[in-house]
C-alpha cells in the first residue's frame, strides 16, 4: 500500500499509532512500513504526513 492508505490506516488504529511513534523513537521507520505492508519509502511516508497534518 502506498504512504496515503497505509496512513489511513495508522490513523484508525491507536495500536499502530503507538507502534508508529516507538518507530520514530528508535529510528526504524524504514523496517516499520516494511513490516506492515507499506512501500512507500520513509522520506515518501514522512512527507506525506507532513503535508496532511
Amino acid at each position: 500500500m502506498n504512504a496515503e492508505e497505509f496512513y489511513k490506516k495508522v490513523i484508525a488504529s491507536p495500536d499502530l499509532e503507538k507502534a508508529l511513534e516507538e518507530a520514530t523513537d528508535n529510528g526504524t521507520i524504514d523496517a516499520f512500513l516494511q513490516a506492515n505492508g507499506c512501500t512507500a519509502s520513509t522520506d515518501d511516508f514522512v512527507s506525506y504526513i507532513a503535508s496532511h497534518s
